[in-house]
């Protein structure tokens, strides 16, 4: 009798089913997933050396995956694992039946000659689970197309995430340190030959640069405001900026549409006035010289804009990486993640699963990724209305996962009299490598849809214990200044 049939003999004893027979043997290595167990019997120390490749699920026989957990759970509590305690370990259970009383353990510790190859033997059964998780990924995109009442869109964007999930994740491990040294000094060196200024992505504003040191590779930056702070204007300038600089950048908006986006970004480019642009007249045929310019400026950016609305995470991601594998992406920003399509009876959940994909992406690029979000509407009945960690909308999960989050504050639009108008405050709450509390001052170029640095001496107060300290360009004061509303 051949290999083939006798495996295919022992799957109807192990699984049952009508006619085995009949069916395509999923891909497999019975003599693979043997050897490794085998060898991990003769051999206990070499389990450390498959560990970090196999999980339980990877074998395809059932009685190798509880062999293989209960070589896990006993050397976790330290106990040896041969013939002898694994078959009390299955007694224990009820699953004698599994190995054949204890036959099937001897067998397989008595098969092995050697455990030398253990680790060539463990990539060989991920590979094959590798290729069975494959097809199953398969049979689900079949039945998604075959669904009926399934959105096409969402089907398409699950599809690609499940996919993408196959995809092998680099493995870390230990190291010694000084191989990792010589990356380290050269790093230190481009730190040193920029001067210390800048180790991320610049923005358009000096102070903010100089506070930051730019936005992070790898991290997920929040900045959120209440309704007509500027966070629209802030992502629209951040993004037109970079991708003027011969970086690409992926923006998501939606809630604006791609005209409304081009008229943005043409009024804060050449200073067009944004009303004109809105309803244009012959009163203003000066700005056409301006248009004309800044159309062609647009045109030659990397710039690529999605303003589908209602889009969901996974949607999002897919479209994302599906740039990426085209030409990676080198800064992401979504306007605004409170726009995205979710069950409000799970929204923390919900906004947690966001905020969670944002920054799978950011590390997955090994680039910045900018979200704007909302403020709760309460913070509008306090007097101090400048916001706080708890003014975020489902705070708790967004607060965690961003690396950097700042909040936009306008006082004058509270206050028309206020002594800060036409000053737009960032507030740094939150930042893994930089001080919090810093509030950092722009001016509201708002005409020209632009946040641009404040230039001069910062506003003053009426009455003021000490003076503000002025940096010339911008302007920067500690959290106890502006972000808690007291005097520096």
């Amino acid at each position: 009798m051949s290999a083939v049939r006798q495996e295919i003999e022992r799957m109807a004893e192990l699984y049952g089913g009508p006619d085995v027979s009949q069916l395509r043997v999923p891909p497999h290595s019975t003599e693979a997933e043997q050897a490794v167990l085998g060898g991990l019997m003769l051999s206990p120390a070499a389990l450390w050396g498959v560990q970090d490749v196999l999980a339980q699920g990877d074998f395809y026989r059932r009685d190798h995956q509880r062999i293989y957990a209960g070589i896990l759970e006993l050397s976790e509590k330290r106990k040896p694992y041969d013939a002898v305690t694994l078959g009390d370990w299955f007694e224990a259970r009820g699953e004698s039946d599994l190995i054949a009383g204890g036959d099937y353990l001897i067998e397989l510790a008595t098969s092995t000659a050697s455990a030398a190859n253990i680790r060539a033997w463990a990539e060989i059964v991920r590979d094959k689970a590798l290729q069975r998780r494959l097809i199953d990924v398969g049979t689900e995109i079949v039945n998604a197309g075959f669904d009926g009442r399934c959105d096409s869109g969402d089907a398409l964007a699950s599809a690609q995430t499940l996919v993408q999930g196959l995809m092998p994740k680099q493995r870390g491990g230990l190291s010694l340190a000084a191989d990792s040294l010589k990356d380290y000094y050269q790093d230190l060196q481009a730190r040193y030959d920029s001067e210390g200024r800048l180790t991320g992505m610049p923005t358009p504003w000096g102070d903010f640069n100089k506070h930051t040191h730019g936005l992070q590779p790898g991290e997920l930056a929040l900045f959120a405001a209440r309704p007509s702070m500027g966070k629209s204007i802030l992502g629209l300038n951040l993004s037109l900026f970079a991708s003027l600089r011969e970086k690409r950048v992926a923006l998501f908006s939606l809630e604006m549409s791609k005209r409304q986006i081009h008229r943005r970004n043409i009024a804060s480019l050449m200073k067009v006035p944004h009303d004109w642009l809105l309803a244009p007249s012959k009163e203003g045929d000066d700005y056409w010289p301006q248009v004309t310019e800044g159309i062609r400026q647009l045109k030659a950016s990397n710039l690529y804009v999605d303003d589908t609305a209602d889009l969901t995470i996974n949607q999002v991601m897919a479209r994302a990486r599906n740039q990426h594998l085209q030409e990676p992406i080198d800064l992401l920003v979504v306007d605004h993640i409170h726009d995205f399509k979710v069950d409000a009876k799970l929204a923390r959940f919900e906004y947690g699963k966001i905020a969670q994909g944002l920054k799978t992406l950011a590390k997955e690029f090994n680039c910045p990724v900018v979200a704007l979000a909302q403020l709760n509407r309460q913070m509008a009945n306090r007097a101090d209305k400048r916001p706080t960690m708890t003014d975020l909308r489902e705070s708790g999960e967004l607060e965690q996962k961003a690396d950097l989050i700042v909040f936009l504050h306008r006082e004058d639009y509270y206050d028309k009299e206020s002594y800060m108008r036409g000053a737009v405050e960032l507030i740094v709450a939150k930042g893994r490598d930089i001080e919090a509390g810093k509030t950092i001052l722009l001016r509201n170029d708002y005409a020209h849809m632009a946040l641009r640095d404040w230039e001069g001496p910062a506003p003053q107060p009426p009455v003021q214990s000490s003076p503000n300290r002025s940096t010339g360009r911008g302007f920067f004061r500690s959290g106890k200044s502006l972000a808690a509303g007291g005097d520096e």
